[in-house]
């Protein structure tokens, strides 16, 4: 292999070149035009078989010419006995005809008396089935009617408590609003009293200010006030820090709530997917098909048995009802992690059946179903150890079994079960897929259903699906069954204690917002009382400076309207106390009246459930309580109309037939004794063909001995000729069987050829591959004997398009060098030869390609064990010292 060779190769990116070297390389090319020599050879050799036996096709045709003679003598003899027989056979032909017709005729009664015993027995079974269906029809009827009853109860009670919740709820709207509105009349009471008392004082102040005394009142109330005013920011300041921690309390219980509501739900879809998983379990327990489908495959698998001639051969499906797991449940999980979505697959043998079975699937409402295509002709796989992993892992192929060879060869080649490792826990998993990276392990699942695998250098652990609970192969169903109904009682428990802590948490929210709003409404009385403090205060100290002189006014009727105002909204708040308290009440009556609605909704599900399955039931009933009364009336009728008028008319006949056959017996004996006829073997047909078959063959007798030649001259004849016959056939079969030796001896080289070659193109891309992963590379050799090409495709590790190259003058130089070095490789360990040399093959390759390259094939050459020789003109230090290993460097030419 030289640069100039590769370049040669490669670079001139024609398909049939490389076909041509890689034919001659391998020796095919010989074997071909040797066995191309041999057909040729064998063609001809049928040419001079045929024409020599048309050389005693005369001899055959005389042949056959006098057996047709002998047998026409041969037949005029037995056509002469034959007249004698017959007329023997035509004295008695009549008796027989009788005695047939007497057989038939007490056939035929017997049959009418054996009908008779079995129409009665049906008419009683049929009258016993009515009696029983009607007695169950009865006992259903009064049964559905307790339920209608029931139902009726229930709906009335439903619609009181609907009634019940509507009222509490239109009570509850009338109730706020009537509170707004006394709410807003209060406030106006206050506004007006607070502009009467201002009044009051402004006409007392003006009054008091003109005098010394009044003045130093003045001047104590404004001490009073500011003391007052000091003393309520102080309690304003500790209401905001109880308002603040109150508001602080109130968003945690509304977080706590909520957080509840999550776990609520969280456990309410728990109890429906356990329920669900219940009833499918139940399901599998009655039914294992419904594991892989459900009612769906169930309906599939009928109709494909009801529409078994559209398919050219029965599909095989479910998976899962094929396979079963070896020993106990242990690997269950793992085995349903990584082949469950195999389990619910169907088979078939071509495109045509696949779409049979999708129309059936169609029409059953199966809309999802996976089809795999898969020639049922091939035989089991046989894996060889190489493709396996280590035997002392556990693969999923290792634990599955089935009598089915196809569901095998489907499991391995959709599924590589034969490379998926089954491992105890998450620990030995990291050592067998990322630590030691066994070889040929493709994936590894644990006990509890985790996934792990490498993909392009990268580690990755997948997590059990969470919808996945068990395994579909397990064998123990009763225990899922009631490890699940354990799992619902106590997520069911869980959901009652979750909902009770919920409960207890609105009602403390609801102390928390009243609190808080009390809080509120205590700050904002407060804060308006300070600001009407400093207004006064600020009042009074501009009063203060304007003193004069006045006359003390007439407030007596200020102050009446001041005290009725008062009186009036004192009356306002108890009633606005008495409102909020009928409102409280009134919300916990619209929720005690709609958790008491919604649960009795629940409870009359199952109700009314019973009482649709019950009239199904009824209506079954009745449906088949008509049937047996239709077929007791309509064996009635047969037994009436049919059975005993046509016994009758038998009988009859069978006694005139007995008489007739005692008078023709007599005539006949009178002929030819019976016991004659019978070992001639009986009359087997009527009397009337009997005597036209008599004249037809004395005629024919009377004709055929004027023209026929005498049995034994023919025999003489034939005897002679068949020696001469038999002399030329002898050397013809003999030839014949060494001329189809030698063709089955062809017919086994050339298939033994096409397996070869077959052979040597997957080991010719094995090969090719393992040597380009030296480097990072991976590539395909695709090899097209009939129209005879070879196409390489490489690709390139840091090509993000994941796009292989496939025509190979897109590489560079050191790729093209690399890539025809692993070629040349993967045709060495294909071909045998004493010396091989390789020059300059490392020229255009970087540093990196050119260590890589040289390793490989200093370590191809010492494992092969061949003579190599390897020329290049750069540094060879790398290549590491070994018994088999000879270096020699040639000195630097001279200028």
């Amino acid at each position: 292999m030289s640069q100039d060779k590769s370049r040669e190769f490669l670079h001139s990116g024609n398909d049939k070149e490389k076909f041509k070297f890689f034919y001659k390389a391998t020796l095919l090319q010989h074997v071909s035009e040797l066995l191309d020599a041999n057909i040729g050879n064998i063609e001809s050799c049928k040419v001079y078989l045929k024409a020599n036996e048309e050389t005693f096709r005369p001899y055959e045709q005389k042949l056959n010419k006098l057996d047709l003679e002998i047998r026409r003598a041969e037949k005029v003899d037995e056509m002469a006995q034959e007249v004698t027989n017959l007329r023997k056979k035509l004295a008695w032909s009549q008796v027989y005809d009788i005695d047939r017709k007497i057989e038939k005729a007490a056939g035929c009664a017997e049959k009418l008396r054996e009908r008779i015993p079995v129409c009665q027995e049906r008419i009683d079974a049929h009258k016993a089935i009515l009696g029983e269906k009607r007695d169950a029809h009865s006992r259903k009827n009064t049964s559905i009617s307790d339920l209608i009853s029931r139902n009726d109860r229930a709906k009335e009670a439903e619609k009181k408590l609907y009634q019940d919740l509507t009222e509490v709820t239109q009570e509850k709207v009338q109730l706020e609003e009537t509170l707004r509105s006394k709410v807003a009349t209060l406030e106006r009471k206050r506004g007006k009293k607070r502009s009467l008392e201002m009044h009051v004082r402004e006409m007392k102040e003006k009054f008091e200010e003109n005098t010394q005394v009044e003045e130093n009142e003045r001047v104590e109330a404004l001490r009073a006030l500011e003391n007052e005013i000091d003393l309520q920011k102080g309690e304003r300041r500790r209401m905001q820090e109880e308002e603040e921690a109150a508001l602080r309390n109130l968003n945690s219980a509304t977080d706590s709530i909520s957080e509840r509501n999550k776990e609520i739900e969280d456990r309410r879809g728990k109890v429906s997917d356990l329920n669900g998983y219940i009833r499918r379990l139940q399901n599998q327990q009655r039914n294992r098909l419904h594991a892989f489908g459900g009612e769906d495959v169930i309906k599939l698998l009928r109709s494909i048995e009801n529409h078994e001639n559209s398919f050219t051969r029965p599909p095989i499906g479910p998976i899962g009802a094929h396979v079963a797991l070896a020993g106990d449940d242990t690997w269950a999980l793992a085995v349903e992690v990584a082949v469950g979505r195999l389990l619910n697959a169907f088979v078939v043998t071509n495109h045509q059946d696949m779409l049979a079975l999708r129309r059936l699937a169609r029409n059953c409402n199966y809309t999802n179903l996976p089809i795999i295509i898969y020639n049922f002709e091939h035989p089991l796989l046989n894996l060889p150890p190489r493709m396996l992993p280590n035997p002392d892992l556990i693969t999923v192929m290792s634990v599955l079994q089935s009598e089915n060879h196809i569901v095998k060869n489907v499991l391995v080649d959709h599924g590589s079960v034969e490379r998926q490792v089954l491992v105890e826990n998450y620990q030995e998993g990291v050592r067998v897929v990322f630590n030691t990276r066994a070889p040929n392990v493709k994936e590894a699942f644990t006990r509890s259903g985790e996934k792990m695998f490498m993909r392009a250098g990268g580690q990755t652990t997948l997590p059990k699906d969470r919808n996945i609970r068990g395994g579909r192969l397990e064998a123990g169903i009763e225990q899922r069954i009631t490890e699940a109904e354990s799992d619902l009682s106590r997520v069911v428990e869980e959901l009652r204690l979750l909902e009770s802590q919920k409960r207890s948490a609105e009602a403390s929210l609801q102390d928390l917002r009243r609190h808080l709003e009390k809080s509120r409404r205590a700050n904002a009385e407060i804060s308006q009382s300070i600001s009407r403090k400093e207004l006064r205060l600020r009042d009074l100290k501009f009063q203060a400076e304007q003193a004069a002189s006045a006359t003390m006014p007439n407030t007596e009727e200020l102050e009446t309207e001041i005290l009725d105002t008062e009186a009036e909204a004192r009356k306002l708040e108890r009633v606005i106390e008495d409102l909020r308290s009928k409102v409280v009440d009134v919300n916990a009556k619209q929720q005690d009246a709609k958790s008491k609605h919604d649960s009795f909704l629940d409870s009359t599900k199952d109700d009314a459930e019973a009482l649709r399955k019950a009239a199904d039931e009824l209506q079954a009933l009745q449906e088949e309580a008509d049937e047996a009364a239709n077929a007791v009336a309509h064996f009635t009728k047969i037994m009436k109309d049919r059975v005993l008028p046509e016994l009758q008319i038998a009988e009859e006949e069978l006694k005139r037939l007995q008489s007739e056959r005692e008078e023709n017996a007599q005539k006949a004996s009178q002929i030819c004794p019976g016991e004659e006829v019978e070992r001639l073997g009986g009359v087997s047909d009527s009397t009337v063909k009997l005597n036209a078959s008599l004249e037809r063959l004395m005629d024919q007798v009377s004709r055929e001995e004027r023209h026929i030649t005498p049995v034994d001259e023919l025999q003489r004849k034939k005897s002679k000729l068949e020696k001469k016959v038999f002399k030329k056939k002898h050397l013809h079969v003999d030839l014949k069987q060494r001329i189809e030796a030698i063709d089955n001896v062809y017919a086994s080289r050339r298939s033994k050829f096409e397996h070869n070659t077959a052979y040597l193109s997957r080991q010719l891309r094995w090969r090719f591959n393992d040597h380009l992963k030296r480097k990072g590379f991976s590539g395909r050799v695709k090899i097209d004997y009939e129209a005879k090409t070879l196409k390489l495709e490489v690709q390139m590790p840091q090509d993000a398009s994941n796009s292989a190259v496939k025509d190979t003058r897109a590489l560079s130089g050191g790729e093209r060098s690399f890539s025809t070095l692993c070629f040349a490789l993967a045709l060495h360990e294909m071909t045998e030869s004493p010396f091989r040399a390789m020059d300059e093959f490392d020229v255009f390759m970087d540093a990196i390609s050119r260590r890589i390259s040289l390793e490989t094939v200093v370590d191809f050459a010492i494992q092969e064990g061949s003579q190599w020789i390897f020329i290049t003109p750069n540094d060879i230090s790398s290549v590491k010292d070994h018994p088999k290993i000879k270096k020699q460097q040639m000195s630097a030419p001279r200028l």
